[in-house]
This record gives structure tokens, sequence and C-alpha cells, in this order.
């Protein structure tokens, strides 16, 4: 089970990606460099801070899989060792199913026998 820091920044980085999917959800305009405000994710259960930021600078942030903070914040040591194993153990799934995939594609290409 998470600390309580931890589940404030899920929380935080949650309502920020639920905003966006309104967003793109019922197709609101979206015009090049708007801004929008976001949850600062630093974890800490008393901050109420928000930070403003181009709609594409959020997305790269997501897509990083990088944490929106305000300035002056940051992600604990434990939480960035966190974010790290999310991010190894994801990796390791991608690449189980990729291995999947080429063992089904060797045995198919070998007419059903296991591949030595």
């Amino acid at each position: 089970m998470g600390d309580k820091r931890t589940e404030s920044t899920m929380t935080r980085k949650e309502l920020n990606r639920q905003m966006r999917m309104a967003v793109n959800r019922f197709d609101l305009s979206e015009t090049d460099g708007e801004s929008w405000a976001f949850l600062c994710e630093c974890g800490d259960e008393d901050c109420q801070e928000w930070v403003t930021l181009p709609v594409q600078r959020y997305e790269a942030l997501q897509r990083a899989d990088r944490p929106i903070l305000a300035p002056g914040h940051m992600l604990s040591e434990p939480q960035k060792a966190r974010r790290q194993a999310r991010r190894l153990v994801d990796d390791a799934k991608a690449l189980e199913a990729q291995a999947d995939v080429q063992i089904k594609r060797a045995k198919r290409n070998l007419g059903g026998s296991e591949p030595n």
C-alpha cells in the first residue's frame, strides 16, 4: 500500500488526465499555444499549487511520464524510485508480449513445430 504522498500524486495526476480526456471527448477547441491550469503533482498533501502550461507542453510531459510540478516543488526520492520501477515493469511487460509474438511467428513459420 502506498503512502499518502504517493496517493496524493496519483490522484492529482489522474485528475489532470481526466480534464484532458474531457476536452478531447467533447471536442473543446484548442488553439496553438493555449495554456491550461493543472494541479501540481509533487505529492505533498498540503500542496494546492496550480501550474499553467501550454497544452502541448502538458502532452509532452504525459508522453514522457514526467510529473507536472510547480516551481520549486520536487518529487521525493522514494517517489522517483517508484516511478522508475513502474516504467521498468511496463517495459518488461511490453518486451514479454513482443517475445510471445515472435515465438508464435517462429512456430507458424516452422509449420507448427517447436523452434530450437
